[in-house]
């Protein structure tokens, strides 16, 4: 898997597409071939349209992360959270870095995987960061 790819691929609430379950017919939120539920449901995705709006990359470039809404409730995975704490303090690429590594060790990324039902943003940047829990 390629780095830069995986970097690229990383929507703006901090979703990776290029690892998601729907990777093959979806090139993630930033794109034209956009199949995200969140981003097609009827109220869409807060964290698109601010970003959109405020015109960043994602919400790791905005001075009210974590802004507790939507994505990042107290009632979501508090993964994503973690994950945009990582790139607001190393950036994407480390971030797919990390990913790619914990990957081809077993460590897998996606809905109810390693990184989801954790305790806590810290837990979930020291699996991501050392691949350990």
């Amino acid at each position: 898997m390629d780095i830069n790819e995986v970097s690229k691929s990383i929507g703006y609430c901090g979703l990776v597409c290029k690892l998601c379950h729907l990777a093959d017919k979806c090139d993630g939120c930033k794109s034209n071939k956009n199949c995200c539920g969140k981003h097609l449901s009827e109220e869409g995705c807060y964290q698109y349209n601010c970003c959109v709006d405020k015109n960043i990359n994602g919400c790791w470039d905005c001075e009210d992360f974590p802004c507790n809404k939507d994505m990042f409730s107290n009632t979501h995975d508090i993964r994503i959270r973690a994950f945009v704490r990582c790139i607001k303090e190393e950036g994407t690429t480390k971030l797919a870095e990390y990913l790619i590594r914990n990957q081809e060790n077993g460590i897998l990324y996606g809905h109810n995987k390693e990184y989801d039902n954790l305790e806590n943003e810290e837990i979930v940047l020291k699996l991501l960061r050392t691949g350990q829990k």
